[in-house]
């Protein structure tokens, strides 16, 4: 269809007595184990990337983590994109070994962790709340620096911090009226934003992704905004600086209705 690439969120449960957020107000639906998924895509697929939009990072072991990205990027030919996030639920953070109070400083160590593993040999990290002892881990990612980490954070000085710090680029989503009204003026401002503080932290801008999600005119039983994801409305997101630009899809249960979604968009964006 000349897709670049598809991403998967991540929640591996639905808690019950949790109130939804966002664009899960009816609460977590349920999705497949994402990680099996990019293994799938992997292995039948040749150039399309994937990979987590975004991966709950607190809810992962940073170093076997680290390895199941790494073979993932390893056995497709370096086709993967690691988002990276914190998540909203406290309930399934804390269920699945996340400490809620401390999330972003988990995320932090996990990436940090991560990166060290696919690029060096031979591994050592003393962090707040993980410490790693001399260790190895094969097989590396193909690209010697790792697939990218995109930070999915809101707008604003301490999120592109955070990206500058330890991570490759940014993943917003823009799923409001507001945030679609105004689209080119976020990307546009973000990309200002973290060129000025990499090149104050010594880094070069150009590194750093823009992966834009859009929300489609329906996701999770919700209607959404009434205007389609078109090519003008990508072309204006990508001259303001986004490098790829995501369209959510709502719910689908079945083949029939995925190829049909996807021949939609097919049809008005590219």
């Amino acid at each position: 269809m000349g897709f670049e690439s598809i991403v998967y969120g991540e929640h591996p449960i639905r808690p019950v007595d949790q109130a939804g957020q966002g664009v899960h107000a009816d609460g977590i639906p349920f999705f497949q184990d994402t990680l099996i998924a990019m293994a799938r895509i992997s292995a039948l697929t040749t150039t399309i990337k994937f990979g987590g939009g975004v991966f709950l990072i607190p809810q992962h072991n940073p170093v076997q983590f680290a390895k199941e990205l790494a073979s993932l990027d390893f056995y497709s030919g370096g086709r993967l994109l690691v988002g990276a996030g914190i998540g909203w639920s406290q309930v399934e953070c804390e269920l699945l070994g996340g400490q809620w109070g401390r999330r972003w400083q988990q995320t932090r160590e996990t990436v940090e962790i991560m990166k060290l593993l696919w690029t060096q040999e031979t591994t050592t990290y003393e962090g707040e709340i993980y410490t790693v002892p001399p260790v190895q881990l094969y097989p590396k990612p193909v690209n010697p620096l790792g697939p990218p980490v995109l930070l999915g954070v809101r707008p604003g000085e301490k999120g592109f911090a955070r990206i500058v710090s330890y991570a490759d680029g940014w993943l917003p989503a823009l799923v409001s009226e507001e945030d679609l009204a105004h689209g080119p003026e976020i990307i546009a401002d973000g990309r200002r934003q973290i060129s000025a503080l990499a090149v104050e932290a010594g880094r070069e801008p150009a590194d750093f992704q823009i992966s834009v999600i859009v929300r489609g005119p329906q996701i999770d039983g919700d209607l959404g905004p009434a205007r389609e994801v078109n090519r003008a409305m990508v072309s204006e997101l990508v001259d303001a600086g986004a490098d790829r630009v995501l369209i959510s899809l709502a719910t689908i249960t079945n083949e029939e209705d995925a190829k049909r979604e996807l021949d939609r968009i097919a049809e008005s964006v590219l």
